[in-house]
């Protein structure tokens, strides 16, 4: 939907970029530590939260940031900030645990769609009183409900879909809720951003996956790099290989 020349890069022709030599730990790397103490949390404490919560969870984030708690970046910004993140979830979780309990953190499922896979790694599945709850971390900016409703952010709607079908083993029910938690550690150190009637989008999500197939079944449709202008990605990997700045200073569109 955003960058369908990433997919072809990525996927047809096998291309992926080098990780540069003796790098600081980037976004991409943070967010691996907060979704590694996140999952450590739960498995601790899976039903009631006992009285020391909130260590647990600042021991779990301490076991995940080992590696690079030693850098000065790391230790000035983004410990302060997971601390933070740390004291909101507690209080998130003390008020979520009244009705919901978690059943399982990231989990890999699958199901076949039109002769494809379609899988998710899961972070997090609740269970509500009438349903599953999805939720996925993120330590960077969250999709709007708007891009969700027009399928450039259909993550969480296709987690729905293959968890409707069974494809997390052993996790069975529809789903009553999908949400966003925003996991930045600033001000506010954490935020939920809630997806508005789930029934529906995991329904839209659905149909926009069949049509996508169809469409790229076609041998006439081609990988643009970025179709709309107005949904293309913050950031990818084969921007510099689509030549974006050679045709967007010429423009024109992409032949």
């Amino acid at each position: 939907m955003r960058d369908p020349y990433a997919v072809y890069a990525r996927h047809v022709l096998g291309l992926r970029p080098l990780d540069p030599i003796d790098a600081d730990p980037g976004a991409a790397d943070r967010g691996n530590f907060v979704h590694s103490a996140m999952e450590n949390f739960l498995k601790a404490c899976p039903d009631a939260l006992p009285a020391d919560a909130l260590a647990i969870l600042i021991e779990a984030g301490r076991r995940a940031f080992a590696p690079v708690l030693s850098r000065p970046g790391v230790w000035a910004f983004w410990w302060p900030r997971f601390e933070r993140v740390a004291a909101w979830v507690i209080d998130t979780e003390r008020a979520r645990r009244a009705t919901i309990r978690n059943i399982a953190s990231e989990v890999r499922g699958e199901i076949a769609v039109n002769g494809f896979r379609l899988s998710a790694r899961i972070d997090r599945i609740d269970r509500g009183p009438t349903g599953l709850a999805i939720v996925d971390y993120k330590t960077g900016l969250v999709p709007t409900n708007r891009e969700m409703r027009l399928g450039f952010a259909p993550q969480l709607a296709l987690e729905g879909l293959i968890a409707e079908r069974g494809g997390f083993e052993g996790i069975t029910g529809a789903v009553e809720a999908l949400a966003f938690w925003r996991l930045a550690g600033g001000d506010p150190p954490g935020e939920e951003t809630e997806a508005k009637d789930p029934r529906r989008l995991i329904a839209e999500a659905e149909a926009g996956l069949m049509a996508l197939i169809a469409a790229f079944a076609d041998a006439r449709t081609p990988y643009l790099s970025q179709p709309s202008a107005r949904h293309a990605p913050r950031y990818s990997d084969y921007t510099l290989l689509a030549r974006v700045k050679e045709w967007s200073a010429a423009g024109g569109g992409e032949g």
